[in-house]
C-alpha cells in the first residue's frame, strides 16, 4: 500500500474529474446566496461552510493516516529507544524521515479530497461572483477551474488556514460597519 499511495491519489482524482465531466451536469453547482447581500458577507458565509468541510477532511485524514502509518511509527520509535548511543542518531533520523513522509501523504490526500469536494460543488469563489449573460464559456470554465483549485487548496490547508481567512474578512468588515454607523 505504501508503494502505491501516489497512484491511489491520482486514481481517485481521475475518478472525481471523470464524474465531474461525464456526471449529471449542473446538479452539483453551489447555490447562490440571495441578491443584495454584501460580497464580504457571502465570502464569510462560504468560508464558514469550508471551515466545517476542512475540519471533517482533517479528522478523516487523521484517522486514515493513523490506521495506515501508526504501526511503522511505533516500530521506528521502539528502534530509536532501544538503539545504543551509536545507532540512536541514525534511528531518530529514520523516524524524522518517516514523519516527513506521513506529512507529505497527508497533504497529498488532503488536496485530493479537497479537489473532490470542490468538484462536487462546495466552492468559494463561485458563490461570491456572478457571470453576465455575455460571458464567454472559456472564461466561465477557467473561472470554475480556478475556483476548484483555490477551494481545494483551502480545504487541504486545513481549518486553521480558513479560520485566518475568516478573521481577515471580519477585520475588513468591522471598520466598514463603524463607518456606516457613523454616517
Amino acid at each position: 500500500m505504501r508503494k502505491y499511495g501516489g497512484q491511489i491519489c491520482v486514481g481517485l482524482l481521475g475518478a472525481a474529474v471523470a464524474f465531474a465531466v461525464f456526471g449529471p451536469g449542473d446538479a452539483f453547482v453551489a447555490v447562490d446566496v440571495a441578491d443584495g447581500v454584501d460580497p464580504f458577507r457571502k465570502a464569510l458565509s462560504q468560508l464558514g461552510v469550508l471551515y466545517i468541510v476542512a475540519v471533517l477532511v482533517e479528522r478523516s485524514l487523521e484517522v486514515l493516516l493513523k490506521a495506515w502509518r501508526q504501526g511503522g511509527k511505533i516500530r521506528l520509535e521502539g528502534e530509536a529507544q532501544s538503539a545504543g548511543e551509536d545507532g540512536r542518531a541514525a534511528a531518530e533520523a529514520k523516524l524524522r524521515q518517516y514523519r516527513v513522509g506521513t506529512q507529505r501523504r497527508a497533504l497529498l490526500f488532503g488536496l485530493t479530497l479537497g479537489i473532490m469536494v470542490s468538484l462536487f460543488g462546495v466552492r468559494l469563489l463561485g458563490s461570491i461572483f456572478e457571470f453576465g449573460a455575455g460571458t464567454p464559456p472559456l472564461q466561465r470554465d477557467l473561472f470554475q477551474f480556478t475556483d476548484v483549485i483555490v477551494t481545494a487548496g483551502l480545504i487541504a490547508g486545513g481549518s486553521a488556514t480558513i479560520h485566518k481567512a475568516m478573521a481577515l474578512i471580519e477585520d475588513l468588515l468591522n471598520p466598514n460597519r463603524t463607518r456606516a454607523k457613523d454616517s
